[in-house]
């Protein structure tokens, strides 16, 4: 008789126990999920303005582009290697090399950077500082457009304008070579004084019938003493 009072209290514990057991998860419940947040992408770095022109004046040339702000000026007397640089990144290729003998005259032998129309120039085997050579460095252009990028004078005029449009240019001097325009220094141009001092000009070198501009080079002197 005790041992069944003993077996009906552990089947009573026993089903105690089952009702307290946690009850399964339902169907229609979603188990717990970590929420992962959402990618996002970075914008883009907006593209850098291209080169869209070079302008040339009396005292250097200067890179200007799309936006019109100019990214890069070299000065004649400045060393070539950044100009090299930043010519081949505007133009997208690297120059053909080129040397152009001076012949032991006025002129230096020179270093030449070519690409297409577009030659710059660099004075080599200088004995005195760059600043004392009316041609340290140049450029001479043969084309209004080289590789897509403009290349005028600071007035405006280049390869291909009407030499009436260069004449029309102040101050200008013109002799039988060719017309000089945009000077370093305006006030060393005649009249005042009545042949002018030397300073650095554009030159734009007409075609034989004097009608059409066929190239532009700088520096050119607004006249030559020797």
């Amino acid at each position: 008789m005790r041992m069944l009072r003993f077996a009906l209290i552990a089947l009573a514990a026993v089903a105690l126990a089952g009702c307290t057991a946690s009850a399964p998860p339902s169907a229609t419940q979603a188990p717990s999920q970590t929420e992962t947040p959402a990618a996002t992408s970075e914008a883009p770095e907006p593209a850098e303005p291209e080169i869209a022109e070079i302008v040339v004046d009396g005292t250097g040339f200067s890179l200007v582009d799309t936006e019109g702000t100019t990214t890069f000026t070299h000065l004649w007397a400045d060393e070539v290697d950044a100009a090299v640089a930043a010519l081949t990144d505007a133009f997208g290729a690297d120059p053909v090399t080129s040397v152009r003998d001076g012949s032991g005259g006025h002129y230096v032998d020179f270093d030449l950077y070519t690409w297409g129309e577009f030659t710059l120039g660099d004075a080599v085997g200088l004995e005195k500082p760059r600043t004392d050579y009316f041609l340290p460095s140049l450029v001479e252009v043969t084309a209004p457009e080289v590789e897509g990028i403009a290349v005028r004078s600071a007035s405006g005029p280049t390869v291909g304008s009407p030499t009436s449009e260069v004449a029309a240019v102040s101050p200008l001097v013109h002799d039988e070579a060719d017309y000089r325009i945009d000077p370093e220094d305006p006030s060393l141009i005649p009249p005042t004084p009545p042949r002018g001092d030397i300073t650095d000009m554009v030159g734009l070198r007409p075609d034989e019938s004097d009608t059409t501009i066929v190239m532009l080079t700088a520096p050119v002197l607004s006249y030559y003493p020797f």
